[in-house]
C-alpha cells in the first residue's frame, strides 16, 4: 500500500481595514479555512489563512470581492495573480466602452 500524504497547505496573509463590516465578512467568507487574526490598530487587522493548493482559485475570487478594504501582504505569487486578474478585467471593460 502506498503512503498517502495530504497536500501541503499554502499560507496567505491579508491586511484589512474594518470598513463596512469587512472583518466580520472576511471571517464568514473564509470560515472553513484555518486562520489567525491579529488586531494591528483600531480598525486594521492582519489575517493569515492556510489553504490547500486546490482552493487557490476560490481564495483569489473571495479576496477580490472585498475591493479596496483588503490588501494581500504575501505571498508574491498571489499578488501577481490578483494583479493579472484586475488588469484583464480593466482591459475587458475598456473594450466594451
Amino acid at each position: 500500500m502506498l503512503p498517502y500524504s495530504l497536500p501541503k497547505k499554502r499560507q496567505l496573509t491579508l491586511e484589512l481595514t474594518d470598513e463596512r463590516n469587512t472583518l466580520e465578512r472576511a471571517m464568514l467568507r473564509f470560515s472553513h479555512f484555518e486562520k489567525q487574526a491579529v488586531r494591528l490598530d483600531d480598525d486594521t487587522y492582519q489575517i493569515t489563512l492556510w489553504y490547500a493548493p486546490r482552493d487557490e482559485r476560490e481564495i483569489l475570487i473571495r479576496v477580490l470581492s472585498f475591493g479596496p478594504t483588503v490588501r494581500v501582504i504575501s505571498p508574491d505569487s498571489v499578488i501577481q495573480q490578483l494583479q493579472c486578474r484586475i488588469r484583464a478585467q480593466m482591459e475587458a471593460q475598456s473594450i466594451q466602452v
